[in-house]
């Protein structure tokens, strides 16, 4: 019975995360951001080298700032993957992301998601507190 319970939670959490997408897609800031832990333990690493955000005080305008710029944001999922233990799951993708600015610049990048959920028993709902988004090296340091 275990098992089909956290199957049941696993469903839940890759919910979320395509719920999360779609935020993105639809460039609503206020949406996206209810799915995070909107607390002092949220980190959150952006693809900037400098994005790197502890706490919900540093990252509640980051998405607002980040959409004022764009057009349109196609964030495709490929092969996302959810995991559970309990009242916490963590998630990785590897989606295609096809950004437009305002300014009319198009990017296409192919970024690696990773994140960590933890259930929320007052909202009844899985939270981020661990947000990962980078670009991995294209080319390898060595053979596997």
């Amino acid at each position: 019975m275990p098992r089909a319970k956290d199957a049941g939670k696993a469903e839940q959490v890759r919910k979320t995360m395509l719920k999360i997408y779609r935020a993105f897609e639809d460039l609503d800031a206020d949406s996206l951001d209810t799915n995070y832990s909107q607390t002092n333990d949220l980190l959150a690493f952006g693809t900037d080298f400098d994005e790197k955000f502890s706490g919900w005080d540093r990252y509640k305008h980051v998405h607002a700032t980040q959409f004022g710029a764009l057009k349109s944001f196609e964030f495709r999922s490929r092969e996302l993957e959810v995991h559970v233990h309990g009242e916490v799951a963590w998630a990785a993708d590897r989606p295609l992301w096809v950004i437009e600015t305002k300014d009319g610049e198009k990017i296409r990048s192919e970024v690696r998601v990773t994140a960590v959920l933890r259930w929320n028993s007052e909202k009844k709902r899985w939270l981020v507190v661990q947000w990962h988004v980078s670009s991995g090296l294209k080319e390898r340091m060595h053979e596997y």
